[in-house]
C-alpha cells in the first residue's frame, strides 16, 4: 500500500495534484490540514483514491481536528498537530502520547512547515512538511505488515 502525505498546501494544489501523478500506485492520500478545501479539490481530482484528511489551525470550517483509521493492517492518527504543541515541544511528547493511547503505529501531523520522519519507540512520526514552502510531502509504505515512511521532495 502506497499513501501520499501532504500538509499546510495553503491553497497549492496544484504542485500537489503534479506529484500525485507522477507517482504510480497511490492507494490513499492523506492531508494534515491548512487548507480543508485543498483537501476536497484533491478528493475531487482524483475520486478513485481514498482521501483521509483533518482541520487545522488555518481551517475555520467544520472538520475533524484528529482522525484515526487503518491502512494496510496499520493504525494511523492523523492530526494538524496544533492541538499537540508541536512547534515547540521538540520531543513530541503530547503528541506521542496520544497516539500510543490510542494503540497506533503511526502519527501523521503538520502545522511546523518542517519536514520530519523519525521513529520514537514503537511510533513512526511523520510530518511531510508543507507543498508550499518546503517543497516536501511524504510517502507511507506499508509492506507484509512493516510500515516505512520518507519524506520527499516535490
Amino acid at each position: 500500500m502506497r499513501i501520499l502525505v501532504f500538509s499546510d498546501t495553503h491553497r497549492d494544489t496544484e504542485d500537489c495534484i503534479k506529484v500525485i501523478n507522477n507517482i504510480v500506485g497511490v492507494d490513499m492520500i492523506i492531508h494534515a490540514g491548512d487548507h480543508l478545501d485543498d483537501a476536497e479539490k484533491i478528493k475531487n481530482a482524483f475520486p478513485d483514491i481514498a482521501i483521509n484528511f483533518v482541520a487545522g489551525n488555518c481551517d475555520f470550517g467544520t472538520g475533524p481536528k484528529e482522525l484515526v483509521f487503518h491502512a494496510g493492517g496499520k493504525k494511523i492518527f492523523l492530526t494538524h498537530g496544533h492541538l499537540y504543541n508541536v512547534k515547540n515541544d521538540y520531543g513530541f511528547s503530547a503528541l506521542l502520547s496520544r497516539a500510543k493511547s490510542l494503540g497506533c503505529d503511526c502519527a501523521v501531523f503538520g502545522h511546523t512547515h518542517e519536514p520530519l520522519c523519525d521513529i520514537k519507540g514503537s511510533i513512526t512520526l511523520l510530518n511531510p512538511g508543507s507543498i508550499k514552502s518546503s517543497k516536501t510531502f511524504g510517502v507511507i509504505e506499508i509492506e507484509n505488515g512493516v510500515l516505512k515512511a520518507a519524506v520527499c521532495n516535490a
